[in-house]
């Protein structure tokens, strides 16, 4: 069972992770935030406060002074990464005076930490009745955790613990090139960088046992099993090289392709989403899935490598047993020169 002790540190650790983050970008005049940092903060005082705020820039782009309203409850926000006086000061001067009417309870919402102390005195302050204790950050925020009841804490911790990652992203700072820690390039896999050959290998070991071979043939037939990899996902090249790794001891049609039943596929596969990987595969043209041959029979995968018509699935993984090379190498990191 989850305790309020254990939901409001779950709480305050998450802001503080955000409020450290948006201190590192005040650090650096970065005042600017996303609207999905509005958002958030938006959905942390309604919980905190039982309040019914809307963004209301999403209402009237760049809304003057204020970023959250609630008008029954009589609340607005200005959220900001600006902690200093004058900050406060343009947010009070833009209010105009239906606003002021309208929102009589209004609060400055740091994101981040705010000033040890302020001093409000003479204009827009004293007209608005703004005193220091109306600049808030997460440290006020969290200070009225205590008083929640328990359904609302379990909500707010979830909501927040969902959304942080989010919001410190939106916070990130970029490097001297424009990148984010967290942009794209980090979570695409890398293009593969295939090694190819002349096929000199291959050619001189099949010479050697009476089995002559075209070199410009195979080095086109490489150059082709190479290419439809290449353009694959490496989990799913090791489906592939599982594929024929695993294919069953018969072969299929005119060709003698190599080939896989599918319910024996499915039973000793155990990896995500295989029937992602088998559509790239049969758009690659690696693969192609089959009705039973005979009544009584299971739909079975051909293996379809380049150059099959003269045989050369059976060549390649042949050579490759017979001189003891790893299927990985040239299937999946695409090394072939070994051929």
């Amino acid at each position: 069972m989850l305790t309020r002790g254990y939901l409001i540190g779950q709480i305050v650790d998450d802001l503080a992770g955000i409020a450290a983050q948006a201190r590192q970008r005040g650090r650096l005049h970065l005042f600017d935030l996303h609207i999905h940092v509005e958002d958030f903060a938006k959905e942390v005082l309604n919980r905190v406060l039982g309040l019914h705020l809307t963004n209301l820039n999403a209402e009237r782009s760049n809304n003057p002074g204020l970023d959250l309203g609630d008008p029954a409850g009589k609340w607005a926000f200005q959220v900001t990464a600006d902690k200093t006086t004058a900050k406060v000061k343009a947010t009070l001067e833009k209010m105009d005076a239906l606003q002021r009417l309208k929102y009589p309870n209004v609060r400055i919402l740091v994101i981040g930490e705010k000033q040890g102390s302020y001093e409000f005195t003479g204009e827009p302050f004293a007209s608005a009745g703004f005193t220091a204790d109306m600049v808030w950050d997460f440290n006020d925020v969290c200070g009225r955790l205590m008083s929640l009841p328990i359904d609302t804490l379990v909500d707010l911790q979830s909501y927040v613990s969902k959304e942080t990652r989010r919001v410190r992203i939106e916070l990130e700072i970029p490097d001297e090139d424009g990148r984010f820690p967290t942009g794209i390039d980090n979570l695409v896999e890398a293009l593969p960088t295939p090694r190819l050959s002349d096929a000199a290998k291959f050619v001189a070991y099949y010479e050697a046992k009476d089995t002559p071979i075209e070199r410009e043939e195979a080095e086109a037939v490489i150059a082709e099993l190479s290419k439809r990899l290449a353009v694959l996902p490496r989990l799913t090249r090791e489906v592939f090289k599982f594929l024929v790794e695993r294919r069953d001891a018969s072969k299929a049609g005119f060709h003698d392709d190599f080939r896989m039943s599918d319910p024996k596929l499915r039973r000793i596969y155990r990896g995500d989403d295989l029937d992602g990987d088998l559509a790239l595969l049969s758009e690659a043209r690696l693969i192609d899935l089959n009705d039973p041959d005979n009544h009584g029979e299971a739909y079975y995968w051909s293996i379809r490598f380049p150059g099959r018509t003269h045989g050369y699935h059976d060549l390649i993984v042949d050579y490759l047993t017979d001189l003891g090379i790893d299927l990985r190498k040239p299937f999946i990191t695409l090394d072939f020169s070994d051929f």
